[in-house]
């Protein structure tokens, strides 16, 4: 009599794995002095950011149950101002699944309601500029003029228009010099994210006298405090000594 509600869910294959062996290795590297080039921390702050924001939500709304968020960046950007200062350009979003219940339905004489759990995603962005003080100041390297080199020419070479012997430099010939020099960028690396964040109900609607303290809204205020530690980082070329050796 139960073949009709018979479930089709059920383990279709299960086994117990053993434990493989391994052997543990120690690992070695070579002995400096060496030179290496390795990324080098040159700050790790803690970035401030306040966002407010209002977000609209797909139907009237009766309680937000979950808010769940993750921040993206999108630039991290370096400009120096000073030996060992900086600005940085931070932009990104924080990504918002915001799981709501709805009113669908409202029981007068029981005094209830009913709804569906829907969700709504948004991205909310942000953008702001800071000061960076450096622990280790970035390696740079300055571009230098064009430099422009004379030749020489004396009375062999050439007379002037009006016949005379002319010593000194020569007007059919001329040499330059360039250089130009390329440093390792300044780049980032997200650490952790703290998020503080309140919402507040945009236009509440009442329910009724039967719910005094119920209210539906469909939009909702939001203030976030943001707090984003990164570190900058930059390829250096570092020595690297030798280990000491203990005499024993």
């Amino acid at each position: 009599m139960y073949d009709e509600y018979s479930c089709k869910s059920g383990i279709i294959k299960s086994k117990t794995l053993t434990e493989c062996s391994n052997e543990q290795l120690t690992p070695t590297g070579i002995n400096g002095p060496l030179v290496g080039k390795i990324p080098v921390v040159l700050a790790e702050p803690v970035v401030q950011i306040d966002v407010e924001s209002v977000i609209e939500l797909e139907d009237p709304t009766f309680e937000i149950k979950r808010i769940k968020k993750n921040l993206f960046i999108t630039q991290c950007k370096v400009i120096n101002v000073g030996l060992n200062t900086g600005k940085l350009f931070l932009s990104g979003y924080v990504r918002k699944n915001i799981e709501y219940a709805t009113a669908e339905c409202i029981g007068r004489k029981r005094r209830s309601i009913s709804g569906d759990i829907k969700h709504t995603t948004v991205n909310v962005p942000f953008q702001c500029v800071t000061k960076i003080n450096y622990v280790n100041p970035p390696h740079l390297c300055s571009v230098q003029a064009t430099q422009e080199t004379a030749s020489f020419i004396d009375s062999k070479y050439g007379d002037d228009y009006c016949g005379q012997k002319i010593i000194g430099r020569s007007p059919c010939e001329q040499s330059f010099q360039h250089y130009e020099c390329f440093n390792e960028k300044i780049y980032c690396e997200l650490e952790d994210v703290r998020i503080y964040e309140d919402d507040i109900q945009k236009k509440p609607k009442e329910m009724g006298c039967k719910f005094p303290h119920e209210y539906t809204f469909d939009s909702i205020i939001e203030k976030m405090v943001i707090l984003v530690r990164l570190k900058l980082l930059q390829k250096q070329q570092v020595n690297i000594p030798a280990p000491k050796i203990k005499n024993t």
